[in-house]
């Protein structure tokens, strides 16, 4: 791990300071910055210089991009494992390079509430939970049709701050783009519950019931919810 996480800086290092294994792109650096010096500057060697610099900022730039995709499938990997504060380091790092994309802050509003919900010290509990609820907003400020971060989000203001109509809007925004996304019906259909609704809450669990395949783990849930729903309407079975 301490490994890793040397060569992972020392990468970082080297985008933005050429190293020893980059003596080719240092020797253009110095030449490119002798013929700036010069005081008479031929055309041709200007332009030399410029494919020169162009080429080796096209290569730190691909290299900056795989970076990232490589963090982001790390992140979502230690998540997986449950490891999240190692998550969260190459999230952070996949931010650095990326800051405006919109899905790197859903997955850092992911990887904090799993954080949060850890976390047994009350004031560090609202600190992770907070900063949850910021790279979830962020992320929708960013691409408002990230229908995961509304899911992340409403899931966040149900258990994490009791914010229960807060979060049934969220659902319903991602019903309204996905309106064959299970899991926002099942989180609809508890929230609805909460709020004693029952009517509401049944009509998720109902719709379930034409989503889900007969083959569905799922099913059973649906049709354990719906037995109870109906217990508590009073409707006869």
């Amino acid at each position: 791990m301490i490994i890793r996480r040397f060569v992972i800086g020392f990468f970082c290092f080297i985008l933005v300071l050429p190293g020893c294994g980059y003596l080719d792109e240092r020797r253009e650096i110095t030449r490119s910055k002798k013929v700036l010096a010069q005081g008479t500057k031929e055309t041709e060697d200007l332009v030399r210089v410029r494919g020169s610099l162009k080429r080796i900022i096209d290569l730190k730039v691909q290299a900056v991009d795989i970076l990232e995709d490589v963090d982001r499938e790390l992140g979502r990997k230690y998540m997986a494992l449950g490891s999240y504060n190692l998550a969260s380091e190459v999230l952070l790092e996949a931010e650095f390079l990326l800051p405006y994309n919109g899905f790197i802050k859903k997955d850092l509003g992911e990887c904090y509430y799993f954080i949060g919900t850890g976390t047994v010290d009350a004031d560090e509990k609202n600190m992770y939970l907070l900063k949850s609820k910021a790279y979830y907003e962020k992320a929708l400020e960013i691409n408002p049709d990230i229908f995961e971060a509304h899911y992340g989000l409403g899931l966040l203001l149900f258990f994490g701050f009791n914010d229960v109509i807060a979060a049934i809007d969220q659902m319903k925004v991602v019903l309204a783009g996905e309106p064959h996304n299970a899991d926002a019906h099942f989180a609809l259909g508890r929230f609805y519950y909460e709020t004693g609704e029952l009517g509401k809450s049944m009509g998720e669990y109902l719709e379930l019931q034409k989503i889900l395949p007969a083959s569905s783990p799922k099913r059973d849930k649906v049709e354990e919810n719906i037995l109870k729903l109906n217990r508590e309407l009073g409707v006869e079975q």
